[in-house]
């Protein structure tokens, strides 16, 4: 993967990234939620992420298996994502397939962020992505058994927080793209 490759697909990230700040903003500004809604809801995020994440892997790569992380990363949030929509009612079940996903998709992200060039800030923002990855399945690993209102509001935040760095990757690419040609 690239440089130029990243920084021309910047909208893409953004575009995750407001997926991310949406999913989070409806789930907080739900008043009374129930973890049914936000599996859906968070289906629906996942299947879009996903796809959107395969169209930007092939997009930012030019070949996918140049970017196997990020196309890994896709498939993932495109499984988990049909899951969530096929069994949104058994939600201690999809707690526990929450927690994978931000294992797999954290550490993917880290590994994205190390084969990213070391050029400017674009390497670090996206391993902050991978971090908070796993600071999400780490937090809902500690409360999986816990009260269900407490994992919808992790799952928010998570979301939110997510959102943000990928929003500020984004920026940070597309101004690279513009000092690059200018």
């Amino acid at each position: 993967m690239s440089l130029t490759a990243l920084r021309h697909s910047w909208w893409m990230m953004a575009i995750r990234g407001a997926l991310a700040i949406a999913l989070g903003l409806a789930v907080l500004l739900w008043p009374g939620v129930t973890l049914g809604a936000v599996v859906l809801f968070f289906g629906v995020y996942a299947v879009l992420d996903g796809a959107w994440t395969l169209a930007a892997a092939y997009r930012a790569a030019g070949r996918f298996l140049e970017a196997w992380p990020l196309v890994l990363e896709g498939a993932v949030s495109l499984a988990l994502g049909f899951l969530a929509l096929a069994w949104p009612f058994v939600s201690r079940g999809f707690i526990a397939a929450l927690v994978v996903w931000g294992l797999a998709t954290g550490i993917l992200e880290l590994i994205a962020a190390a084969r990213v060039p070391r050029e400017g800030a674009g390497h670090w923002v996206l391993a902050t992505a991978g971090v908070s990855s796993l600071f999400l399945a780490a937090m809902i690993l500690l409360v999986a058994h816990g009260d269900a209102d407490l994992v919808v509001r992790l799952l928010a935040a998570y979301a939110l927080v997510f959102g943000v760095i990928l929003t500020f990757a984004a920026t940070r690419f597309r101004r690279g793209e513009r000092l690059a040609e200018g």
